[in-house]
């Protein structure tokens, strides 16, 4: 287990990990480490406001950044949303800032398959937010085709999508926090991992679906309210160097991540990537998925798409809102047996999709005796299989005490054992009990 005293430490030792531990795919970057010569400056904490999506040039992505002397807030004009950069060589960086996209659609920065598209060498925090970063190419038998960060990183409602490295294919970063993010998609021509990560949280992210595996790396690790899935050729998680706290609920479909005592593994039912609104693709979760509600100590009120979670958050960076409408009816009339005084209550229900579950009814009636009025009440079970079309249950009723009689009664139907994709049901009225032939 390794130990840090100090942010500086940590990330010596970072930079010292990824050289030595990594083979010779791994190493540390070749580029240039000569900061740009810039032109007039903006103060610490300023917004700067990006206006078109050319490659550079005044108003570009790249002319903003290269004004950046610690602290900006990088923004885009409203008219770019849902639109893409592409960039003909990678971006480089020196100190922090904050690059954020529109939260409704986003901005894509795209390597045009040929060019990193990010590397940040900084001390302070770069934040990345509502983002989408595809299609980046690192350079020759290294790692990142998207970001490569040595310092401070926040992805925050960002999506890694169809990046491609030699090494790990998307992401190498140290002190890195991942929040409400998809990493998807992303090649490794030698069979790497999709991110390679020093120090690292993550919370509500999905990571999937990668060609070489998903995440590899050192230090420590915390997992919270994620879903790390069906990536590739190697597993989900190398954690061989890693120290990791698990957080919340985490679920993964094989135990690289963690043993059943640590997560979540079985049916991770997880849509194919796709544009599902937001600033980024996304897996939606499928009706199945042991993510829908499964969330604990949810630390975030919304999900990748700025949709609203909630309270049992779901695992990853979507949150399931496809609930199955479940539809119930008592019928107004309810046989009663002349000989036991059973009940025999019916009525109906309809799903807009396949499901079962059980459904609880109860009966309850004021009896008169004498001067003196009796509550006589029974409450059944019955397994029911709900579909799209209308199908009849029923269920007889045996009070604890005594015999249900002819006249007024109150009837309910409710849901049990609904499945956390369902929408849970009830209904209650008023019903005629008439006794039925001997």
């Amino acid at each position: 287990m390794y130990r840090f005293t100090s942010r500086l430490s940590r990330m010596a030792l970072a930079l010292a990990l990824i050289a030595l531990g990594a083979c010779a795919d791994q190493q540390l970057p070749t580029e240039s480490a000569q900061a740009p010569t810039v032109g007039p400056q903006l103060a610490a904490g300023d917004i700067y406001v990006v206006t078109n999506t050319n490659d550079n040039g005044v108003g570009s992505l790249r002319w903003a950044l290269s004004y950046a002397t610690g602290g900006e807030i990088i923004r885009f004009d409203p008219s770019l949303a849902g639109q893409t950069i592409t960039l003909d060589s990678t971006i480089h960086t020196y100190v922090p800032y904050t690059i954020e996209g529109p939260a409704g659609m986003g901005i894509t920065l795209s390597g045009g398959g040929t060019a990193r598209v990010l590397f940040a060498q900084h001390n302070g925090v770069v934040t990345l937010r509502n983002l989408m970063i595809r299609n980046g190419r690192a350079p020759k038998d290294e790692d990142a085709g998207a970001v490569k960060s040595i310092g401070d990183l926040v992805l925050d409602h960002v999506a890694l999508v169809g990046n491609v490295a030699d090494g790990r294919s998307a992401l190498l970063a140290t002190d890195v926090t991942i929040i409400n993010s998809t990493i998807s998609g992303n090649t490794s021509t030698k069979s790497k991992e999709a991110a390679y990560l020093v120090h690292a949280t993550i919370v509500n992210s999905t990571i999937a679906n990668n060609a070489g595996g998903g995440i590899s790396g050192s230090s420590a690790l915390t997992l919270r309210n994620s879903i790390i899935a069906g990536n590739g050729l190697n597993a989900n998680c190398d954690l061989q160097y890693f120290t990791v706290t698990y957080e919340g609920n985490n679920l993964s479909d094989d135990s690289s991540c963690g043993g059943p005592s640590d997560m979540l593994i079985g049916t991770t039912g997880l849509a194919a990537l796709a544009d599902n609104g937001g600033p980024g693709f996304t897996h939606a979760l499928l009706a199945g998925s042991l993510a829908i509600d499964a969330g604990t100590d949810c630390s975030v009120t919304t999900d990748g798409r700025y949709f609203p979670r909630d309270a049992s958050c779901d695992l990853g960076a979507f949150e399931f809102a496809d609930f199955t409408a479940i539809t119930v009816s008592v019928d107004p009339s309810v046989e009663v047996n002349r000989k036991t005084g059973w009940a025999v209550v019916t009525g109906t229900v309809v799903c807009t999709r396949p499901e079962s579950f059980d459904l609880a009814v109860d009966v309850a009636q004021q009896q008169k005796s004498g001067k003196t009025t009796v509550d006589v009440s029974a409450l059944g079970t019955t397994p029911v299989a709900c579909d799209t079309a209308i199908r009849p249950w029923s269920v007889a009723l045996a009070p604890a005490v005594g015999g249900f009689q002819t006249g007024s009664a109150t009837a309910t139907a409710s849901t049990s054992n609904t499945p956390a994709w369902a929408t849970p049901a009830s209904v209650s009225r008023a019903v005629k009990l008439f006794q039925g032939r001997p």
